[in-house]
C-alpha cells in the first residue's frame, strides 16, 4: 500500500553538504516505491536551487521552503538561535499537514523544537534521523569544550529522543550511544548511509579524469584523503605519519577539500618541511568517483570519540570505487572492528601514527594483499551501503512506524 510520507529537513537543499545527495535519492526512490513525498526545507544560502530538476519532474513530490538567515558554521550561538527560529515557523506550516502516515525529523541541534512541535501539530508517528550525535560529536571534536553546556545540551536532548515515536541512526556505535542516553534498544534503527551504486563506480586509470587534470604518475603510492578538513579531520596524524614516510619519496600525501582546519594544517606542513603532502581544492560532486579512483589507499584520520557520534560518509563510496581504507578511530568501535573482520582495510586507534604508517606500507609492498581487501570491501559495500538496499530498509522503517507494514 501507498503512503504519504512527510520528511523535515534541519537544512535546505540550496545548500550543500552530505545529506544533500542522501535526501534526494532518497525522495527519487520513495516516489518511485509508489509513495507521495512531501519536503519541508530552509531556503539560505542559495547556493543550489531549492529543488533539482530531478526532483522537480516527479509527479508524486512536493515541496515548501521556509526562509531563514544565512550564518557561519562558527558561530554556534547565533546558529543555534536561528534554527530554533526555522522551527517556530516551521511550526504553522505543520499544521497544515495532516495528511500523513509518518513524518521524518532530519537531525539538528534544535531536534527537541522540531520534534516537539511535529508531535503536537501533524498528529502523526515521527521518526528521528540522526546523521550525527548532538552535542557528542560537539564534545568530540572540541567545538564544545564548557561543561555546564554540555550538560545541558544532553538534557535537552533527551527531549528529542523521548517525544520521537522512533530513531533512526547510521551505525552500532551510534545505536549503542543513543541506549547510553536511557533509550530503549527497540526503540532504535540502524541504516547506514549510502553511495549511489546507479552512478558510483571506479574509473580505470587510463579513463580517469583526476588523474589527467593533476598529471598523476603511475609509479607514485598516492595515500589520499578527499572532503571536509574541519574538527572531525585529525590532520596532526597525517603530519605523523607523512613525517615518518618522508623518506619514501614515492609515497605521496594527497589532501584535497577546504574546511576550518585546513588553514592550520598547511601551515604545520609547510613549517615542518613536509613536501611530501599535496594540497588540492575540492572537486565538485560528479568527479567523486574519479578523485576516489586515481588513489591507491585512502587516509580517514578521526580524533578521539568521533566514532559513536558521526560517521565518515566517504567509507561506503570508496569501497564502491574498489579502495583500501586506512583509519585512525577509537580503540573497540564496531568501526574499527569491521575492517579487521571484513578484511576490508586497516583500522588503528587515533594515539597510533606508527601502525598507521606501517599499515600503508604493508599495503605499498603488497599489492596481493591489496587487492584482496579492495575486492572484500568493494562486495561489503555493495551488500551494506548502497542506495538499493538503504532506501528499502527506510520505506520498511516508515511502514512499519506509520503502521502500514
Amino acid at each position: 500500500r501507498s503512503m504519504n510520507i512527510l520528511l523535515f529537513m534541519s537544512s535546505g537543499l540550496d545548500t550543500p553538504g552530505p545529506s544533500w545527495h542522501l535526501y534526494t535519492a532518497l525522495i527519487e526512490d520513495l516516489v518511485s516505491y509508489g509513495h507521495k513525498v512531501h519536503l519541508i526545507e530552509s531556503h539560505s544560502t542559495g547556493i543550489n536551487p531549492d529543488c533539482p530538476e530531478r526532483l522537480k519532474e516527479l509527479e508524486n513530490f512536493s515541496y515548501e521552503t521556509i526562509n531563514i538567515e544565512t550564518v557561519a558554521k562558527k558561530a554556534f550561538a547565533k546558529r543555534y538561535l536561528v534554527g530554533v527560529k526555522y522551527c517556530f515557523k516551521a511550526r504553522k506550516v505543520f499544521k497544515a499537514q495532516q495528511d500523513f502516515d509518518v513524518m521524518m525529523v532530519q537531525s539538528c541541534p534544535w531536534a527537541p523544537f522540531a520534534i516537539t512541535f511535529a508531535k503536537n501539530s501533524v498528529k502523526t508517528p515521527v521518526i528521528y534521523n540522526s546523521q550525527d550525535m548532538f552535542p557528542g560529536a560537539s564534545i568530540a571534536n572540541g567545538a564544545m569544550k564548557q561543561k555546564w553546556m554540555q550538560k545541558i545540551f544532553y538534557m535537552f536532548q533527551k527531549v528529542a529522543y523521548r517525544r520521537a515515536d522512533h530513531i533512526s541512526v547510521i551505525s552500532e556505535d551510534m545505536k549503542q550511544k543513543v541506549i547510553e542516553q536511557g533509550v530503549p534498544a527497540a526503540k532504535i534503527t540502524v541504516i547506514p548511509d549510502w553511495y549511489d551504486d546507479k552512478s558510483v563506480r571506479e574509473i580505470p586509470w587510463e579513463d580517469n579524469l583526476f588523474v589527467k587534470k593533476y598529471d598523476l604518475k603511475k609509479d607514485c603510492f598516492y595515500v589520499q584523503f578527499a572532503g571536509t578538513m574541519g574538527m572531525n579531520f585529525d590532520y596532526k596524524m597525517v603530519l605523523q605519519v607523512a613525517e615518518k614516510l618522508k623518506q619514501e619519496k614515492k609515497i605521496v600525501f594527497q589532501m584535497i577539500g577546504q574546511g576550518s582546519q585546513k588553514d592550520d594544517f598547511v601551515h604545520a606542513a609547510q613549517e615542518k618541511k613536509l613536501d611530501n603532502i599535496v594540497f588540492l581544492p575540492l572537486e565538485p560532486q560528479e568527479m567523486v568517483p574519479h578523485v576516489y579512483s586515481a588513489c591507491s589507499v585512502c587516509l580517514i584520520p578521526l580524533p578521539k570519540g568521533v566514532i559513536g557520534n558521526s560517521v565518515p560518509s566517504k567509507a561506503g563510496l570508496l569501497m564502491a570505487c574498489h579502495r583500501v581504507i586506512v583509519t585512525s578511530a577509537d580503540d573497540g568501535s564496531e568501526y574499527n572492528k569491521m575492517f579487521e573482520r571484513e578484511q576490508i582495510g586497516i583500522a588503528c586507534s587515533t594515539d597510533d601514527p606508527e601502525g598507521i604508517a606501517d599499515g600503508i606500507i604493508r599495503l605499498r609492498d603488497n599489492p596481493d594483499l591489496r587487492e584482496k581487501y579492495a575486492d572484500n570491501a568493494q562486495k561489503y559495500g555493495k551488500a551494506v551501503y548502497t542506495r538499493t538496499v538503504n532506501t528499502k530498509l527506510y520505506e520498511d522503517l516508515y511502514r512499519r512506524i506509520g503502521g502500514k507494514a
